[in-house]
């Protein structure tokens, strides 16, 4: 489902590279953990991911489709098939939680069939109280869970969370979890970017990225 071969990962604001070349292999439906120190490189690699940037070098395989081979239209329709969360997290203060929520299903061509996708999403992250407040007076922590919703309502192929899940409170962070193990069930190749592994599944795979280097550790230890 997603594949990096020989990839180079420049820092968010240079080329400089953070990696300079970069081979992971990630099946579909698959949990992944990319753990590191601030300044690996998490942050660049989620934007190549979630396809915000394109890699100056090697070949980048996301939801099975060789981004160097498609064409813009191409490139757009395989960003719907991707969730993404990043740190810095976009939302539409005026409207409504279930309005930013539904959002992803409106450009994938759901709009009002999805709204019980939307609906089910947020009861489940505990959001349904919030359900018709304007995303601006929500909390800092709700934001993150409107942030989280919006990156998986739908099950889409690819799910993708750059450190935010590390910011909620614990009992949050467990909704979020079970959440993300849904998805994952449901064929969403889960990618979790953190400075810890935070999943003890024991089919959970624990990528370390560290002085420009990434090594697959095997099963994230259990408790």
């Amino acid at each position: 489902m997603i594949a990096l071969v020989d990839v180079k990962i420049p820092a968010v604001e240079s080329d400089t590279p953070l990696v300079e070349s970069l081979s992971v292999k990630m099946e579909a439906g698959t949990w992944n953990e990319i753990i590191g120190p601030a300044g690996a490189g998490k942050t660049a690699l989620f934007e190549i991911l979630s396809l915000r940037r394109t890699p100056p070098k090697g070949k980048l395989v996301i939801a099975g489709r060789n981004i160097s081979r498609l064409k813009k239209g191409g490139l757009a329709k395989l960003r719907r098939e991707v969730g993404s969360c990043p740190q810095e997290i976009t939302l539409l203060p005026e409207r409504t939680v279930v309005e930013n929520t539904i959002l992803p299903l409106v450009v994938r061509g759901m709009g009002r069939e999805g709204l019980k996708t939307a609906e089910e999403t947020l009861g489940f992250l505990g959001l349904m109280h919030r359900r018709d407040t304007p995303v601006g007076c929500l909390s800092e922590q709700e934001q993150i869970l409107v942030g989280l919703s919006m990156a998986t309502v739908g099950s889409p192929k690819v799910i993708l969370i750059d450190g935010v899940h590390e910011r909620l409170e614990s009992g949050s962070r467990g909704l979020v979890m079970s959440w993300l193990k849904k998805r994952s069930q449901k064929g969403s190749t889960v990618v979790l970017l953190g400075r810890k592994a935070l999943n003890r599944r024991d089919d959970a795979t624990l990528w370390r990225l560290k002085d420009g280097a990434v090594e697959r550790t095997g099963e994230v230890d259990r408790c």
